[in-house]
């Protein structure tokens, strides 16, 4: 009988261990659609406060050519670049400099090593421009946001301002 009972509290306990393995379907807590037309218009809004005028890419990433680069190529995927940036959050603080490091960024287009709008930054860019980029979450780091020695340092859902300079394609 003894038996029977440490079967029966085995197989329970086999039952409920095995149904926590099984993956469920997440639902976002936030719809993209409705985040990426809040940030849309956020977006517009702080470029209207601060009498800003921008462009904008086929992905959505607003951007205000603050120095023209020199010719006119534009670096490729599988091309290596070296960039300086300031980073911040929109209307919060600066959090990552390459000018701090006193060494600038390099990375290789389509390696998947900087968030995505970076990288499409990047790619529009000439040598020698500097240009502010307004990056919205979803190419950025979503709704995760971005935790560092247990600080927030990038907010979930934080709409971002690169400064980028293009030193170098390779």
């Amino acid at each position: 009988m003894n038996v029977s009972k440490y079967f029966l509290l085995f197989s329970i306990g086999f039952a409920l261990l095995s149904s926590c393995n099984k993956k469920e379907k997440v639902e976002p807590l936030i719809d993209s659609n409705v985040q990426a037309e809040r940030e849309e218009q956020i977006i517009q809004q702080y470029l209207a406060e601060n009498a800003l005028t921008a462009q904008k890419t086929d992905l959505g990433i607003y951007y205000i050519v603050l120095e023209e680069g020199q010719g006119t190529r534009t670096p490729n995927t599988g091309d290596s670049v070296s960039v300086n940036y300031v980073g911040t959050v929109l209307y919060e603080r600066q959090f990552d400099s390459s000018y701090e490091k006193s060494e600038p960024l390099s990375f290789t287009i389509g390696a998947s090593t900087v968030v995505t709008g970076f990288e499409e930054a990047a790619k529009q860019m000439k040598i020698g421009e500097k240009t502010r980029f307004f990056i919205p979450s979803r190419y950025a780091y979503g709704e995760r946001g971005i935790v560092s020695g247990g600080r927030q340092v990038i907010p979930p859902f934080a709409t971002l301002i690169f400064e980028i300079r293009l030193e170098e394609i390779q």
